[in-house]
């Protein structure tokens, strides 16, 4: 499993975005540093609520035209971390999973940022 980076390509031209999302990397990393599933999965679920409504926000403040197709996208992945934290309590943990967990969020993250994001960058300036 290679580290998650951040890259400047990821960048929104927003540093309080961008800011919060050198945290979720730096949280998604913290699975290859030993934590516990548990732990991290908690810390994405809280971060990326706080995350997600502060990103919404600005998009509803700016009349962004896309905004409810970009609250489907965040909660699809709120929908995949409850999936994924109810069959962590369930006890299904292995080295597998949480490699497959690490890299799920490492593709979703990069994506969201280059595709989804970029979406709204022009916008928001």
């Amino acid at each position: 499993m290679a580290t998650m980076v951040w890259k400047d390509e990821y960048s929104v031209g927003n540093d309080l975005l961008d800011e919060q999302h050198k945290q979720l990397i730096e949280t998604v990393n913290e699975l290859k540093g030993g934590a516990a599933l548990g732990e991290v999965l908690a810390a994405l679920r809280h971060y990326g609520d706080v995350h997600f409504r502060t990103e919404e926000g600005m998009l509803e403040a700016s009349d962004y035209p896309d905004l409810e197709r970009h609250r489907g996208y965040h909660e699809a992945f709120r929908t995949w971390l409850e999936d994924t934290e109810e069959k962590h309590r369930s006890g299904s943990e292995s080295a597998e999973s949480r490699r497959d967990i690490y890299n799920y969020l490492c593709v979703w993250l990069a994506n969201h940022f280059l595709v989804y994001d970029k979406a709204f960058e022009t916008w928001l300036k």
